[in-house]
């Protein structure tokens, strides 16, 4: 009599459990030479893979470094005369960007964003208050001898004239700035250009400009002083990013037209954390 009831509920304990087993998946049917297969398939369909460092980001910071170096009329520029070129460091973190993530879909598109940052630069410095009274004009340096003085001075005699090496150093200065900018992002290749504002975080004297040894004209003109105060910045770029890597090498160009050296080329490497 126990048998007989538990063989009787045993079908509506099972019932449910059996449900729940085959609801899971997807159930289809084969018929083969006359018998009936039951098939349970399940698909995932995965259409073109994220990259990993935007899967859970709605921000992804970026920082940049760029080493560059002075440039100028190559005739009249400081490297001419100094045989140094005057160096720089530039670091910037990207605040803002709009839109955050690429559409991997699309072939070129565009991104703005806001950065901040700092650049250290040294300058190739000269002191013209130790001009002798004597000078004609200046020597460039050469491979064999630095920027040189020329002088003569008239005695009863007759007139002397030498040459003397002149004495150079180096100035540091830092200036923090904020830009905004726009890139073009063209597969694994980018190109942009940006706008910002640095500050002069003390005054300072422009370089003198230096001039040939004449009997006639200036030996020099003295150089421009400059008061703490902001200076505008306009720099572009083109840079190389192979397809989900972090890292992106890029050349560069600046210009700060109110600045004691207003031309700035280099390169550098941006950084995409996630």
């Amino acid at each position: 009599m126990r048998l007989a009831r538990f063989l009787t509920f045993l079908p509506a304990v099972l019932a449910p459990l059996w449900a729940v087993a085959h609801g899971s998946g997807i159930q289809d049917s084969i018929l083969i030479d006359g018998v009936i297969l039951d098939v349970e398939a399940q698909v995932r369909f995965d259409s073109i893979a994220a990259d990993p460092r935007n899967a859970t980001a709605e921000f992804q910071a970026a920082w940049t470094v760029n080493g560059l170096v002075g440039g100028g009329n190559p005739l009249t520029g400081w490297w001419h005369w100094s045989g140094r070129p005057d160096v720089s460091l530039q670091c910037s973190a990207e605040l803002l960007r709009l839109p955050a993530r690429l559409n991997r879909r699309k072939r070129f598109q565009g991104q703005a964003h806001l950065d901040a940052g700092f650049m250290v630069t040294s300058l190739v410095s000269i002191d013209a208050a130790a001009f002798p009274d004597s000078l004609l004009g200046f020597l460039p340096a050469s491979a064999t001898a630095p920027l040189r003085l020329v002088t003569s001075q008239q005695f009863d005699i007759g007139v002397e004239s030498d040459t003397l090496d002149a004495v150079t150093g180096r100035t540091t200065a830092t200036v923090p700035f904020v830009s905004i900018g726009w890139d073009g992002v063209f597969g694994e290749w980018i190109g942009g250009v940006t706008g910002g504002v640095g500050y002069r975080m003390r005054a300072s004297q422009d370089r003198p400009t230096l001039n040939a040894p004449s009997l006639d004209g200036e030996a020099y003109v003295p150089g421009v002083q400059r008061d703490p105060g902001f200076v505008p910045m306009i720099q572009a770029r083109i840079g190389y990013r192979k397809t989900r890597s972090p890292w992106m090498v890029q050349f560069t160009g600046l210009w700060m037209p109110l600045a004691a050296q207003n031309h700035w080329w280099g390169v550098g490497v941006k950084y995409h954390a996630w």
